[in-house]
């Protein structure tokens, strides 16, 4: 078991050098068409407001170079803010998920269930033990946040350790344990980091057509993004998670609760839903692009909860069986 974590691990970690690779490429793009959007603005203003049209060869070429410039200056722009704000993005996104979610850091004094269970999984583990936060949330779900194993926290939602036994509880938190354990977590977190900037822009202005037209490329690329570098997660972190807890019933009837509750997680957007237990599937909006229902199709639960079941040696369920009690 050892051995597969430790491929996982390293499988994660080898994503991530690719996965900054393509985030200052799609910075690149962003800054980009900006600046050639601006540029081509202004060459517009001069023709048909100020008169300046180039009505001979050389007035062409002297334009054309202009925007050649444009593009060159922006493209070299683009590697240098894709290069100064990756450092950037790592460290606001924890603020970011925190603040998204109202999620409250719990004191020392608080919470000592889930402190000490927590605690545990920790140290058998091998790894730092995590920090965790609480979220006024009736919808069962939890998440895990951090670029790196010592800098992780684990998310739970009151609906979560309300809905679930002791052990259910465990087995979720041994979930997220493996996931820091296997550098899960940290690719997530890097994948969203990268690219929650470019997704979010264009949805929180739908109504303003300039910047969703010019946000069409970048978007686009930071959802492939997202695809690309959890590819094949959801099956691998469930395949790791089930040896983990060493209680795989435990973890299957945790999941088949979160998957029948209807209470859907109200805290969250489509740019930071990878990093949710439950892929929160309405953040999807009601037309998804393909590449969009590719991503939820790894992480939603029902496909996840029939392979856990084949894992931990259960028969796999019927049509219209309830969950397991």
């Amino acid at each position: 078991m050892t051995d597969r974590i430790q491929l996982f691990e390293r499988r994660n970690r080898r994503r991530i050098i690719p996965l900054l690779l393509l985030a200052i490429l799609n910075y690149m793009v962003a800054v980009a068409l900006a600046a050639v959007a601006v540029g081509l603005g202004v060459v517009l203003w001069a023709v048909f407001e100020g008169g300046v049209f180039p009505n001979d060869v050389g007035g062409v070429r002297v334009f054309s170079v202009g925007i050649v410039a444009i593009v060159v200056v922006s493209t070299v722009i683009g590697v240098l803010v894709g290069l100064v704000r990756i450092p950037f993005a790592r460290k606001s996104l924890e603020r970011r998920v925190l603040r998204e979610t109202n999620a409250k850091l719990s004191e020392p004094d608080e919470n000592k269930e889930v402190r000490d269970l927590l605690e545990g999984l920790a140290i058998a583990s091998g790894v730092p033990v995590p920090r965790f936060a609480v979220i006024e949330d009736p919808a069962p779900n939890s998440f895990g946040v951090g670029t790196k194993p010592s800098q992780t926290v684990i998310g739970i939602t009151t609906g979560l350790s309300e809905l679930l036994s002791r052990d259910e509880l465990e087995a979720i938190l041994a979930y997220e344990v493996s996931r820091i354990r296997s550098w899960d977590v940290a690719l997530s977190s890097w994948a969203v980091a990268l690219t929650s900037s470019a997704i979010s822009a264009v949805e929180a202005d739908d109504d303003h057509i300039v910047r969703t037209l010019l946000g069409i490329v970048p978007r686009r690329l930071a959802v492939w993004l997202q695809v690309w570098a959890l590819r094949d997660q959801g099956e691998q972190r469930d395949l790791i998670a089930v040896h983990f807890t060493r209680n795989p019933l435990s973890l299957v009837r945790a999941l088949e609760k979160l998957d029948v509750d209807a209470h859907p997680t109200r805290y969250v957007s489509r740019a930071t839903a990878p990093l949710w237990l439950e892929f929160p599937a309405g953040t999807l909006g009601a037309h998804p692009s393909r590449m969009a229902r590719r991503l939820s199709r790894e992480l939603l639960l029902d496909e996840r909860i029939d392979r856990l079941r084949t894992l931990a040696g259960l028969p796999p369920r019927r049509d219209g069986e309830p969950r397991l009690m």
